[in-house]
């Protein structure tokens, strides 16, 4: 296992909006992509448009970019990048390479395929609560505004806290915060 850290300064937050550019990339083939990747695409879609409904614009300029790749660039497919860095490392989380039958067939040999590990649960597809929890700490609001089981009620929280004043939000936003990358491969795939 490699394990590296580094830490970042955050930029200064403000004066303008939070820039978030939300890209996903995921492999197709003659059209067809694989079901990690399908299932990540519907829940990235569903995120962006929740946290668009969520953050006001003077907070955050929400971006997204849907990147298609080829099958010589497999090893970045189905990632989520928030601001150019995986959305399961703004919460703590990995990746990891595992066989991923679909992309099989889709390629016609045995590969692997990325899936993460959040909070100790591993999943194929990368979810719409991790994709919406990263945006919502690349927006400064920290990942511990996690959507529980009533998005509307906790959309409407995080509005309602971003609007309750630039003072408290420039409070938190301003000072110097670290991020912790941790890279980590693991056996077989990787």
């Amino acid at each position: 296992m490699t394990v590296e850290s580094k830490g970042t300064d955050v930029g200064d937050c403000c004066s303008a909006p939070a820039r978030v550019l939300v890209e996903f990339e995921y492999l197709t083939v003659d059209g067809e992509t694989c079901d990690r990747c399908g299932d990540t695409r519907e829940a990235v879609r569903s995120a962006v448009a929740d946290a668009r409904a969520a953050l006001p614009s003077a907070l955050a300029a929400l971006e997204f970019v849907e990147r298609e790749l080829t099958a010589d660039r497999l090893a970045e497919s189905n990632r989520v990048l928030v601001n150019g860095r995986p959305a399961e490392e703004w919460l703590g989380g990995v990746s990891v390479m595992s066989d991923c039958p679909s992309c099989s067939d889709l390629v016609g040999e045995s590969v692997c395929c990325r899936e993460i590990e959040v909070d100790g649960v591993r999943t194929e597809a990368v979810g719409r609560d991790v994709v919406f929890d990263a945006i919502m700490a690349a927006a400064g609001l920290g990942a511990a505004e996690r959507v529980g089981s009533d998005d509307a009620s906790a959309a409407r929280s995080v509005r309602e806290d971003s609007e309750e004043g630039s003072a408290r939000s420039a409070r938190s936003c301003c000072a110097p915060a670290v991020a912790e990358i941790t890279l980590v491969t693991g056996p077989g795939c990787g």
